[in-house]
Parts: structure tokens; sequence; C-alpha cells
């Protein structure tokens, strides 16, 4: 009698949810459900494609993006968090301080498809401000702890349109082209995305030619 009236008085009952739920939260392991959330995509990280974020995220830098995998990724074991971008909440405007480096790294990017070895030449002769036709893209992590904010270039060389991606790594700001990421944009018989030759001629009216 004197446990079925412990339970039937509510002050009771609420007592012993509480007292059940702290119990279970604190079975469960630290840094699942919640931790999860705040881990990003990582380049070349010791353990994993993906690495902890919360620093980056609390401390109001980055904010993390959705991800929504494909069947075929899916089905290949990928997690979320691998593919996880993040969006640099105020992200640099790049300036003529980081043109030379930004140049750099387009002349190395354009040299890498192997299109033209003229193109990489004649940019690197011209050497032009590319701070104008430089836009943020994206965040992800070169290694534990080490934001890399990348920007997508948009070149002209004579009739050529590129578009490359640099990455500026954020304590160093040291510039790098991302292997792969890149694009001749009006090459014959393959040319690029509708929607990389709009933003190609966006870019190029803003900058001016």
């Amino acid at each position: 009698m004197a446990n079925r009236a412990i339970v039937s008085n509510p002050a009771n009952l609420l007592g012993a949810l509480l007292v059940s739920a702290a119990a279970l939260l604190a079975c469960l392991p630290v840094g699942s459900a919640g931790a999860q959330e705040l881990r990003a995509m990582c380049l070349a990280c010791d353990v994993g494609f993906a690495t902890d974020a919360t620093k980056w995220v609390k401390n109001g830098m980055y904010r993390l993006d959705a991800v929504t995998l494909t069947d075929d990724e899916k089905e290949m074991g990928a997690e979320a968090d691998e593919k996880r971008k993040m969006t640099r909440i105020k992200p640099l405007v790049l300036g003529i301080d980081e043109n030379d480096a930004l140049v750099q790294a387009s002349v190395d990017a354009i040299d890498a498809m192997g299109n033209s070895g003229r193109d990489s030449s004649v940019l690197e002769q011209h050497w032009p401000d590319l701070t104008r036709r430089a836009r943020y893209a994206y965040s992800l992590f070169m290694a534990e702890d080490q934001p890399v904010d990348f920007y997508k270039v948009y070149v002209r060389v004579g009739r050529n349109q590129y578009m490359v991606t640099v990455g500026r790594d954020v304590e160093s700001g040291e510039f790098k082209m991302r292997p792969g990421h890149w694009r001749f944009l009006n090459e014959y018989g393959n040319p690029g995305s509708p929607e990389e030759v709009a933003q190609f001629k966006k870019v190029e009216a803003a900058a001016g030619r």
C-alpha cells in the first residue's frame, strides 16, 4: 500500500521520472548524439575523414552545412560528417595583399589541368588582379583543428575560361589549389555546367574584363 501511495502521488511520480531520465543520460557515451553534429569533413586527418569542429562552430566563426547522402554514398557506408562542409559566417574579403598567392595558386591549377601550358605561362607573365574574381565557396578541415576557407576563382586567359578552387589556411594565411577541383569552362566538346558558365559571366561582369 505504501508503494502504491508513493506512485499515485504526482509529485513523487515526477521525481521518479526525473531520476530515471538522469540515470539514462548518464549511461549514454560521451560525445555521441550532440558531438556528432559538430563534426565536419577533413581532407588529411590522421583518423577518418571527419574531425571535431566544435570550437570553430561555438566561437561563431562557422556554421555546419546540411548533408544529404546519395544512394551510392549510403551503399558505400559513407557518413554524413565525412561529406559535411562548413560556411564561414564572415568570410575574408581578399585584398591586394592576397593577390600574389592567389595568382600563383591559379597558375599551378591551370598548369596541372594540362590543357595548355601556354595559358599558365600567359597568366604568370601578366600577373592580373584576381581578387575581384574570387568568390568564397565553403570551408572544411585540411587536418585536425586546421580549417581552410575555399574560394572559387574565375580566370580568363584570352578566350579560355577557367574556374579553379583555391584554399586559404585560416591560421597561416597560406594559399593552395585544391587538386582536382578546377574546370576548363569553355573546353570544346566538354564545357562546364550552365550554372558554372553563368557564374563566370556574372563574376566577369562585376570585375570587368
